[in-house]
C-alpha cells in the first residue's frame, strides 16, 4: 500500500499555466478609444440667467385723457415716432389754434414796431432795441404759448420712442389714463443680451470677448453662441455676486424675460486634454488606461482641471496615444481588449 502511494505521488507531475495562454483564453473586454490630444483646456462656468434687450423703453402717457384709438398691438413691430394711441385732444387743439393766432397778431404788432426802425452802425445796441421790441410788443410771449399749446396738442399722440416689438399693451380704446401711466413696452429684438451673475472668482476670469455657449429651457433646448460684453466692476453686496452681460449672436426663438442656462468658456494652458470618463480611481491614484497592441496598459497620471466633459493630464500621457474612454472601470493591466 505504501508502494502503491508512493508509486501514485511520484507519477504526477504538477503543470503551471502559462500567463500567454491564460490571458489567451479570457475573453477580450470590449471597449471604445479616443486619441489623446493636446489642446488649450477650456474651463467652463455655468450659471442661470434672463434674456434682456438693450433697447427696452417703457411708453409713457405725458397726458391724461380718454383713449380714443389704439394703432398697434402687442407683438407688433414699430418704427421710432409711430403713432401707437391717440387721446381725445379737442381742448388741446382749440387751445392750440388759439395760441397760433395769437402769436400771427403779436408777429403783426412786432413788424408795425420795426419798420423803419434806424440800423445804426452799433450792432450790438442794434440788437438789443430789436430784443426789447420783441419782449414789449407780446410777440415773445406768443411764441411760448404757442410751443406749450403745440407740445401738448402733440402729447395727445402716444409714439414710439424707438423702433422694436410692442408687448405689454393692456389699455383699450375708451379707457383713460392718467399722466406718467405706461402703455406698452417696445424692445429691439436684435439688442438681445443675457444677464446673468456669477461667483467673484469665476468673474475674475471672464474678460470682453470671452466665449459663452446659452441653452434654452425650451422643448428643444436650442444651444445658442454669445460673447461676454461687459462684466460690471463691483460686487453686489447683497448676493456677493458679479453682473454679467453676454451677447448673443443669435436670437431665435428668444424673447426678454426667458429664463436660460449660459456656460463661459474660458481657455487655459495648453495640456493633453481626455474625456472626464477616460480617468479611473485605483488606491486612491488617477490612472488612464492606453490601448497597445491588444492590450490595456495601466497609467498614473496627474490631473489638472476639469469641466465637466473633459479633464486636464498633466502628466502621465504623451499625445495622440489611444486612451480607453468605455468599460475601463474593471480593467486591469494587460488585460486583452478589442476596439468596437
Amino acid at each position: 500500500m505504501i508502494l502503491l502511494i508512493g508509486w501514485s505521488c511520484t507519477s504526477k507531475t504538477i503543470r503551471e499555466e502559462d500567463p500567454q495562454t491564460l490571458r489567451g483564453e479570457i475573453p477580450a473586454t470590449e471597449v471604445t478609444t479616443v486619441l489623446a490630444k493636446s489642446s488649450r483646456f477650456e474651463y467652463l462656468v455655468r450659471s442661470s440667467g434672463k434674456v434682456q434687450s438693450l433697447v427696452d423703453v417703457q411708453i409713457q402717457s405725458k397726458v391724461a385723457g380718454l383713449i380714443d384709438a389704439i394703432n398697434t398691438n402687442n407683438g407688433n413691430f414699430v418704427t421710432k415716432g409711430a403713432i401707437l394711441a391717440e387721446l381725445n385732444n379737442e381742448k388741446q387743439k382749440l387751445a392750440f389754434d388759439r395760441a397760433y393766432i395769437q402769436l400771427r397778431e403779436k408777429q403783426v404788432a412786432y413788424n408795425d414796431l420795426i419798420i423803419g426802425y434806424p440800423n445804426n452802425a452799433d450792432t450790438v445796441k442794434f440788437t438789443k432795441a430789436i430784443e426789447n421790441i420783441r419782449v414789449t410788443s407780446g410777440l415773445a410771449t406768443a411764441e411760448i404759448g404757442y410751443r406749450e399749446a403745440k407740445m401738448e396738442f402733440e402729447n395727445t399722440f402716444i409714439k414710439a420712442t424707438v423702433s422694436g416689438i410692442v408687448s405689454d399693451l393692456d389699455v383699450k380704446q375708451g379707457g383713460t389714463v392718467t399722466v406718467g401711466q405706461v402703455l406698452c413696452r417696445v424692445h429691439d429684438p436684435n439688442s438681445l443680451v443675457v444677464v446673468s451673475h456669477v461667483l467673484e472668482a469665476d468673474a475674475l476670469k471672464l474678460t470682453a470677448n470671452s466665449g459663452a455657449e446659452i441653452i434654452t429651457l425650451s422643448e428643444t433646448g436650442d444651444i445658442l453662441k454669445g460673447t461676454v460684453s461687459e462684466v460690471n466692476p463691483r460686487v453686489d453686496e447683497k448676493s456677493n455676486l458679479v453682473k454679467v452681460l453676454t451677447k448673443l449672436q443669435k436670437n431665435k426663438d428668444l424673447l426678454p424675460g426667458m429664463s436660460v442656462q449660459i456656460t463661459f468658456i474660458i481657455p487655459y494652458n495648453k495640456n493633453i486634454i481626455v474625456p472626464k470618463e477616460a480617468v479611473v480611481i485605483r488606491s486612491g491614484k488617477h490612472v488612464v488606461f492606453t490601448l497597445e497592441n491588444g492590450l490595456a496598459k495601466w497609467n498614473y497620471v496627474t490631473v489638472g482641471r476639469e469641466n465637466g466633459k473633459e479633464i486636464e493630464i498633466i502628466e502621465g500621457l504623451k499625445e495622440n496615444q489611444a486612451v480607453i474612454i468605455t468599460n475601463n472601470l474593471q480593467l486591469a493591466h494587460d488585460a486583452p481588449v478589442k476596439v468596437l
